[in-house]
């Protein structure tokens, strides 16, 4: 009993021992660790502080400046705009030339509602013997400065607005010559002045009580105050360049401003010795708390007891283990890593080749197709045979070294449920899952490339009917199409699939795409817009968007139902824009737009009630992209007019006409680096400012910011594009199986006499007054057929040739033309 007294009080005395040599080590790291927070502080406090007080009201007045030039800059960039739209005009271009004052004084009056803060707008012809001609008229010019102006533009040379002193007050012209792409000098310009106020009003948009705004324009080593606005407080400034050559930008900061900084200063060194304290104290709650869980866990392992003891701290429970085990004179069970404080290690993915996993019998293969997966959801598209597919997806992504993968769902009854079994599958391949919800296409898109995935899954039917749906596939960058989806069946029949447990986490990406395109787009004016989401998904997002962006929305089956009871949510069928066309009348709207199921289409409607064909839209999307980026690539596919390889060359850019395909378009997209792409059934593609992807929805922000900072009349706005009488999609019912055997059949025996033959994608014969194509559709069982021709003649010659080629290769063919 003696012996045993004498161990205990042994074990207790090294027990107290161990405690405080511990207690003794931590007490002096926290007193090192006060000394040095308190040297810092008294060296930022007494000798920093005032240098980072000056330093933020530098850094806030060169921040101000910066933004006043950006406000500037882009002001002045929608003015030209608007100018050059107007000047673009052919008919404008045909009256200088004939002389024609009726159509002369039509757009003199059009000027003056486009520009309704300008002093003066003026439409000069210049004539043959350019700015000579001009002292033969009364033009009422302000002096030299616009004399000068139309001076350059009579010589082909490009202008910047210039600003000058007349009649007491500071003005600014801008110039546009009128004049045919192929001619050096101008028939006419185009002049329009405003005043000193409308840059007062400009630099007024900023709170006057941050500082004084000055516009300055350098010139022979003078400087010449144009406006100024607000009020400063001290000597101190910050200037920054507008894009204007000799014109800059002075801020000046106010007294409140320079306070409040040295106040955010304060309260910066506050916080700081805030956040020091509250370091000290945890460390003393950590310090006392490790103390006493070591004093428990010493006293259970002194104890040595054959019951399992429940230990605090990592490495007791195994070190009781080892003394069980040698006091019992046996070795210890190897054990799995289980306890809460051991991180294991990641379950690794192997490629599995076994026969148990829970796959389907048969996978039909009508449902791979060229550019995503899509069958009737019910049938095709079962729990076991999405698992699979998310296997495979899991699997392929494996392969190209991708962990993550991005999975959203539209609005679709059948949607949660293929989402789910879509998820479950990716886990069982190892790959972890970031579930964004129910949202549009686009932001599946968007959230691969603000969370870093690179690789997303959607889950939709895009236009397809009620009963279908699909997966559409994007893997490190790049939409999976043709034998890449193919493939991912050929992994499912070969059980080339991986295994293991990815993770799942959610995330809300909505408020970020909403944000990003705030940021992104620059609404000048509020413009009145229906928006027809037809019970899609992308009416939950849509109409918040364009609020936030300033304009008034009227919404128009924004509640997403997937039984889509109002009308089929496909824009690109005229018929489905009946409800949107009068209600953009019945509201006196300045715009319609319409949406496919998924969000990644759009149709735009015009205030009068017209239909805006893509690819007229597209007309349009690229005179503004190539206008900024000279020789910049636009692509288009096949159902496009061939006006665009003209309109887009004479705009300086250069046309490509490609496969119709979301998929074929992003991949040529990214092939090309073309900024700007588009499809006839409505899919956008931006990579100016944006990221290539399709997005219906920041279409309609982008086609709004052109309307506002040029012309809300978007009809007028076409009315300056070249147009042919053009057909919608003609389709002509046939099967998954045949329709593809129909058009090579075609390719081999169609004879179209002098005619063109393209099969890019499908046939495409071009004539010389107009043009046809049939392909086969990639997403249901149908001939998508269009026409364009000068004439009606030309039009019904070309479908008639059209209608016999094909029947005579398949005489069941039923054509509703």
């Amino acid at each position: 009993m003696a012996k045993k007294k004498k161990a205990s009080s042994k074990a207790a005395n090294n027990k107290t021992k161990s405690t405080n040599k511990l207690q003794t080590t931590l007490i002096t790291q926290a007193i090192i660790s006060l000394l040095v927070v308190v040297v810092c502080f008294a060296y930022l406090g007494l000798l920093e502080r005032p240098a980072i007080s000056q330093t933020s009201v530098e850094v806030q007045a060169q921040s101000l400046a910066d933004s006043q030039v950006s406000l500037l800059d882009q002001a002045l960039n929608q003015l030209r705009l608007r100018l050059s739209n107007i000047a673009l005009s052919n008919e404008l271009l045909t009256a200088f030339n004939d002389n024609d004052q009726p159509v002369i004084k039509r757009y003199q009056k059009e000027m003056v509602r486009a520009f309704p803060e300008a002093t003066s707008v003026k439409l000069i012809p210049l004539g043959p013997l350019g700015i000579a001609s001009l002292s033969k008229e009364n033009l009422a010019l302000l002096g030299h400065i616009e004399r000068d102006l139309l001076s350059h533009i009579s010589n082909g040379e490009t202008v910047e607005p210039e600003a000058y002193n007349a009649q007491n007050k500071w003005q600014f012209s801008l110039a546009e010559p009128v004049k045919s792409a192929d001619i050096k000098y101008s028939s006419g310009a185009l002049l329009v002045t405003l005043d000193e106020q409308y840059l007062k009003t400009l630099l007024s948009q900023l709170d006057s009580t941050l500082g004084q705004t000055t516009l300055i324009q350098q010139f022979k080593n003078k400087q010449h105050i144009i406006a100024t606005a607000g009020n400063s407080g001290g000597d101190f400034t910050a200037s920054s360049d507008a894009s204007v050559s000799h014109w800059q930008i002075v801020f000046a900061p106010s007294s409140e401003l320079i306070a409040s900084s040295s106040h955010s200063a304060n309260l910066i060194w506050i916080l700081l010795a805030v956040a020091a304290i509250a370091m000290v104290a945890a460390s003393m709650v950590a310090h006392w708390s490790l103390l006493k869980a070591l004093a428990t866990d010493l006293e259970k392992l002194v104890k040595n007891s054959p019951k399992k003891q429940a230990f605090t701290l990592p490495g007791f429970a195994d070190v009781a283990d080892q003394l069980q085990a040698k006091a019992a004179k046996v070795l210890p069970v190897e054990k799995i890593a289980s306890e809460p404080d051991v991180v294991a290690e990641p379950i690794s993915a192997e490629v599995s080749s076994s026969s148990d996993l829970d796959l389907p019998e048969s996978i039909p293969d009508t449902i791979f197709r060229a550019y995503d997966i899509r069958g009737i959801a019910e049938e095709q598209l079962t729990d076991q045979i999405v698992y699979a597919i998310g296997l495979a997806i899991g699997s392929e992504a494996l392969d190209q070294g991708q962990q993550t993968v991005v999975v959203c769902a539209d609005g679709r009854h059948s949607s949660p449920r293929i989402r789910d079994a879509m998820t479950k599958g990716l886990l069982a391949s190892g790959r972890d899952v970031i579930d964004i919800g129910i949202l549009p296409t686009p932001l599946m898109y968007f959230a691969t490339h603000q969370l870093g995935t690179q690789s997303g899954v959607m889950i939709t039917g895009s236009h397809n009917p009620a009963e279908y749906n699909g997966i559409k596939i994007v893997i490190g960058g790049r939409a999976l199409s043709d034998t890449a989806i193919q493939a991912l069946r050929d992994r499912i029949i070969n059980k080339d699939l991986a295994s293991g447990q990815g993770e799942l986490q959610t995330q809300n990406i909505k408020q970020s795409y909403i944000d990003y395109i705030i940021n992104d787009v620059a609404i000048a004016q509020p413009l009145k817009v229906v928006i027809d989401a037809g019970n899609g998904v992308a009416g939950a997002i849509a109409p918040q968007l364009l609020e936030e962006l300033g304009c008034e929305i009227i919404q128009l089956y924004c509640e997403v139902d997937g039984n889509f009871p109002n009308h089929h949510p496909d824009p690109s069928v005229e018929a489905n824009l009946e409800d949107l066309k009068r209600v953009v009348q019945e509201q006196q709207a300045d715009l319609g737009v319409a949406f496919d199921g998924d969000g990644d289409r759009i149709g735009v409607v015009t205030a009068t009630g017209k239909s805006v064909p893509a690819d007229r839209l597209l007309m349009l999307l690229a005179q503004d992209v190539v206008s900024r980026n000279p020789g910049a690539d636009v692509l288009f596919d096949v159902k496009c007019t061939r006006n665009l390889n003209t309109l887009i060359s004479n705009y300086g850019g250069r046309p490509i006409m490609w496969k119709t395909g979301h998929s074929y378009m992003k991949e040529k997209m990214a092939e090309t680096g073309a900024l700007l792409g588009g499809e006839f059934s409505g899919h956008i593609f931006f990579k100016e400012r944006w990221f290539g992807f399709d997005d219906g929805i920041y279409a309609a922000a982008r086609l709004i910011e052109i309307l506002s900072t040029s012309d809300p009349d978007l009809d007028l706005q076409l009315e300056a594009f070249p147009a042919s009488i053009g057909s919608p999609e003609l389709k002509v019912e046939s099967t998954e199986e045949q329709k593809f055997s129909i058009i090579e059949q075609l390719v081999n025996t169609g004879d179209f006499g002098d005619g063109k033959v393209s099969t890019l994608d499908g046939v495409r014969v071009d004539f010389p007054d107009g043009w046809g194509l049939v392909r086969a559709s990639n997403t249901t069982p149908l001939l998508i057929l269009r026409f364009e021709a000068d004439t009606e003649e030309a039009m019904l010659r070309i479908q008639n040739q059209f209608k016999e080629q094909l029947s005579n290769v398949d005489s069941s063919l039923q054509f509703g033309f």
